[in-house]
């Protein structure tokens, strides 16, 4: 494996370093040295140096190959004002800036988010503005400190101009979001690393499901206890359309104790897999209150389809999805998955043609992120980054969804992504989804509930604090009372046993 050295003097922001070399290679590894260049370096070393003298900071990088000098790079504090009241976070900014110059030089690319890692990047500019700052000092900021090209720029603020409409302080603390997580899936697809059950009896959902309705039923009361208002409710997984009518009903019933689901704005259901679904399942669905589900291709290429194990057709797709149109429902997403094995641009655009003829009312765009336990990492020779490919594929997408009439609403990002590129969510006018933005965003409390569900508590000052659920089905069930007890002490701020 090829190597890359990097000496730190002056710091050791190892996080940062690693994450913004991970913009540009995947497949490099890497080790850390506090110490000043050894000239014996017989490979790729990066000299990082960061200086303090009082009155202002100064950083610089330097890549060697061997004992020659292949670029440096250099920035100083008077050049970055957003950061400039705080010390720690000015310096990782200047040192990253000073890496990333030099590795953008190395790798001959220029990544379009910039330095950026982080999943949230809309929020930037939301926290900007919240502190008084113009859009046009937020562009200056977004384009100047963290390197992001002009044209992601104009997406970061189309996206804000759907969502700020949900940004209510006052009415945001007030709310909460529920989330059912079900871990069982028809067939494992290669580029999933969700914590999901292939082939489970009947018997081993039913007990799981039995957990699931205890850990949900006692979250509704504490959220109800603490006067919070359930805003949206979302079944994900996994893959929930795998339940058979009965268990859909347990997990239903449950909430209904507590609420009218024709009162609550979105109850989202995902039934994102073809070979789940029936028509009669599809009509229960309707009946029991869901009003937004997923069918999701991913791809609609039979070759793609094959190789990353999904266990239908593109023909399943579209004829499920005209079953679910005839069921009554009206707001349908579909997925689909940029940069997956084998697949071009021309794969991509005959993809989004076929989806957009079904006319869903959101479209969510991934770019294929490697996750360490997906079977597709496991098995890659290489880890590529393609990014020509994947901006040609972004370009083909974003033309056919715009043209017609769809709008991007929400993004995120992950790393290992593919591209260093997002994922998009499009929506037909006023069709946005509320738990996707809210989520993404952090706008409001998520009461997560299942096994490796994760909830995102918001606190008065505005932070978000999160709880982890077991990801080992053994543990979820076995410490279910440590879990509540978890999210009863930082709900209430308290200690007292459930």
């Amino acid at each position: 494996m090829k190597m890359l050295t990097f000496y730190f003097s002056g710091h050791n922001f190892e996080y940062e370093a690693r994450n913004d070399l991970r913009i540009f290679d995947l497949n490099i590894g890497y080790e850390v040295k506090l110490s000043g260049k050894s000239y014996n370096d017989t490979g790729l070393a990066m000299v990082s140096v960061l200086n303090d003298d009082g009155n202002s900071l100064v950083s610089t990088a330097c890549l060697y190959l061997k004992d020659q000098l292949l670029f440096r790079a250099k920035y100083e504090s008077d050049e970055i004002f957003l950061e400039s009241a705080d010390s720690k976070r000015l310096k990782k900014i200047l040192v990253v800036k000073s890496i990333h110059s030099v590795l953008k030089r190395y790798y001959g690319v220029n990544p379009e988010y910039g330095i950026l890692t982080g999943v949230r990047v809309v929020k930037i500019l939301i926290t900007a503005l919240k502190h008084g700052k113009t859009k046009k000092e937020t562009t200056k900021i977004l384009k100047d400190t963290y390197e992001v090209l002009p044209e992601k720029i104009d997406l970061l603020w189309e996206v804000l101009d759907i969502e700020r409409k949900y940004v209510n302080e006052e009415e945001n603390k007030q709310n909460y979001n529920l989330y059912a997580g079900i871990p069982f899936c028809p067939s494992k697809c290669s580029y999933c690393s969700f914590t999901s059950y292939t082939g489970a009896k009947e018997a081993k959902i039913d007990k799981y499901i039995d957990v699931l309705v205890y850990e949900i039923e006692e979250t509704i009361k504490m959220a109800l206890r603490r006067g919070l208002k359930l805003h949206t409710l979302y079944i994900g997984g996994g893959t929930p359309s795998v339940l058979n009518e009965r268990q859909i009903s347990v997990i239903f019933d449950c909430i209904k104790k507590y609420y009218d689901l024709a009162e609550i704005k979105e109850v989202m259901f995902e039934a994102g897999r073809p070979d789940t679904l029936t028509e009669e399942k599809l009509m229960f669905l309707k009946e029991i209150g869901v009003n937004r589900i997923s069918i999701n291709p991913q791809t609609m290429n039979e070759r793609t389809l094959e190789t990353v194990g999904r266990k239908h057709s593109s023909k399943d797709i579209v004829n499920k999805y005209n079953l679910a149109r005839k069921t009554g429902f009206d707001w349908i997403n579909t997925d689909i998955i940029l940069g997956l094995p084998g697949e071009d641009e021309a794969d991509v655009n005959y993809t989004i043609r076929e989806i957009i003829k079904l006319r869903p009312e959101n479209i969510t765009v991934h770019s294929l992120a490697y996750k360490a336990k997906s079977e597709l990492t496991r098995q890659s020779e290489e880890l590529r980054k393609d990014y020509d490919l994947i901006r040609k594929m972004y370009e083909t997408v974003k033309k056919e969804c715009i043209g017609s009439g769809y709008i991007p609403y929400y993004m995120y990002r992950q790393k290992n992504i593919k591209g260093n590129s997002e994922n998009i969510g499009y929506t037909l006018p006023e069709m946005e989804s509320l738990y996707n933005i809210v989520i993404i965003e952090e706008l409001e409390t998520i009461l997560a509930c299942g096994l490796g569900a994760s909830s995102k508590i918001m606190k008065q000052d505005g932070r978000h604090v999160p709880i982890r659920n077991f990801k080992s089905l053994e543990e979820y069930e076995g410490r279910i009372k440590e879990i509540l007890q978890n999210k009863k002490r930082l709900l209430f701020d308290e200690k007292e046993i459930i």
